[in-house]
């Protein structure tokens, strides 16, 4: 029984994007931003009961890493966009689907405009339905995930599944999805879901090689040994040391799997965060603590490289959020 519906829509304008971190109800995000072009991003969320449905669009170029809800299964597509998105370092093609298992990490990566949408639902709602559609359950991931195979046309109609839904509970604002039509609602999207991957079988799954997966690990593990270095200038020779890789052989699968070198992999990555420390500055926040914190040592260049990529000063980004607090 359905007990409550709720739809909500935000748009994300300018540098917003990079505090949008609840973009999956349960998982949690951090974007990134590429380009000193301001940005534009649009996220709606229907929540049905247990069902949800959520998408994103951007238009500009992006990174948002996390992690999936730890309770539920996840459901992904790219809508738009999929010739220039990575998922995990791998691209992405337009007949797959994604299916997460619960709390899987995630790296979305886009070189341009794009969109998503994401379906969410307990599992065992899920099997109760494929049961009956397929008479056993679904052979589902339980950690990590499955890029999977599925007709043209199925995809096309999970997309038109999902916008109309949008359309329909944006247009019954405020007021809201009656409880009727709510259940009819996540029945016929849990039902359309089932069936589609009822129809893959799970047998289509697309190949991943063990080397993609290896390089993906590889990134993470260099970020995180990357940010215990925050305080120091970033040593990649000391990362392909520790990592045990060579710093070729780290340069090119960055190339191969992100589309840059690590170098601007680390200092995006470290100029996003300073950009967040400075749009939400605490109390007596500088310019120099900032830099600091994420492990800039020469002001100048941090300013130089912070512009750069933003398209203004640190300090300007400081004065305008410390003008509004």
């Amino acid at each position: 029984m359905i007990h409550s519906s709720f739809y909500e829509r935000h748009t994300y304008s300018g540098f917003e994007p990079a505090q949008a971190f609840d973009v999956v109800y349960g998982g949690h995000f951090e974007h990134r931003l590429l380009s000193p072009r301001r940005a534009t991003m649009d996220h709606q969320r229907l929540t049905i009961g247990n069902v949800r449905i959520e998408t994103g669009q951007y238009d500009f170029p992006v990174i948002a890493q996390g992690a999936m809800p730890k309770d539920c299964v996840c459901i992904g597509m790219v809508a738009e966009g999929w010739g220039i998105t990575r998922y995990n370092t791998q691209a992405i093609d337009e007949g797959e689907i994604q299916v997460y298992g619960p709390g899987v990490e995630l790296l979305y990566h886009a070189g341009g405009a794009s969109r998503w949408i994401n379906f969410t639902v307990a599992q065992a709602d899920l099997q109760s339905v494929a049961a009956e559609r397929l008479g056993r359950p679904l052979d589902l991931p339980v950690r990590g995930l499955a890029s999977i195979r599925i007709a043209a046309q199925r995809r096309v109609y999970l997309r038109t599944l999902v916008d109309d839904a949008m359309a329909l509970a944006r247009s019954l604002q405020p007021e809201g999805i009656g409880t009727r039509l709510a259940h009819e609602m996540a029945r016929s999207l849990v039902t359309a879901y089932a069936d589609s991957l009822c129809a893959a079988d799970l047998d289509k799954r697309s190949s991943r090689t063990q080397a993609a997966d290896r390089h993906y690990h590889l990134i993470l593990a260099c970020e995180r040994l990357m940010q215990t270095q925050l305080m120091t200038e970033v040593d990649l020779t000391e990362i392909a040391r520790r990592s045990g890789y060579s710093l070729r052989s780290i340069e090119h699968i960055f190339k191969q799997r992100v589309g840059m070198t690590p170098g601007r992999w680390f200092a995006n990555m470290r100029l996003n965060g300073a950009l967040r420390d400075l749009i939400a500055p605490v109390a007596g926040c500088s310019v120099t603590d900032v830099a600091t914190r994420w492990g800039f040592r020469h002001l100048s260049r941090f300013a130089s490289q912070y512009r750069g990529t933003f398209g203004e000063l640190p300090s300007q980004t400081l004065a305008r959020a410390q003008a509004r607090m």
